[in-house]
């Protein structure tokens, strides 16, 4: 914990806890830490701790994807990234800048347009 990161994984995924964003990636949690302008390792949010934790974090972002095409690790991420930016844009939510409760209906809004574009992509998105 405490190791921090210019940036993160381009395959992160958001978990909201309290309204606080909290980004997951490779079994580690980050937060973004304004102190230092650096993403920081960080424990699971207090729900996902102990050995819930395993079972529930990689769903808990809200769209499960899989890649129906046989695309690369590396085109997975690229397209998350894009993806990510278009719903962003469409939406004028983004889960990564949000520092309180969104607006009702727009993080849903934001997961409906990530799960289009992706699925526009060649992924299945559940």
């Amino acid at each position: 914990m405490g190791l921090y990161f210019a940036t993160l994984p381009l395959y992160y995924s958001t978990v909201w806890w309290d309204g606080v964003p909290y980004y997951y990636a490779d079994n580690s949690y980050y937060r973004w830490n304004g102190t230092v302008n650096q993403y920081e390792t960080v424990s699971p949010p207090p729900e996902l701790q102990g050995e819930a934790a395993g079972a529930q974090a990689p769903g808990a972002a809200g769209l499960i994807v899989y890649p129906k095409n046989g695309q690369s690790e590396e085109q997975q991420g690229k397209d998350k990234f894009e993806c990510h930016r278009w719903a962003a844009g469409q939406t004028g939510f983004d889960p990564t800048q949000v520092t309180s409760a969104p607006a009702p209906g727009k993080r849903s809004d934001y997961f409906r347009a990530q799960a289009a574009c992706l699925e526009g992509r060649g992924y299945s998105v559940k």
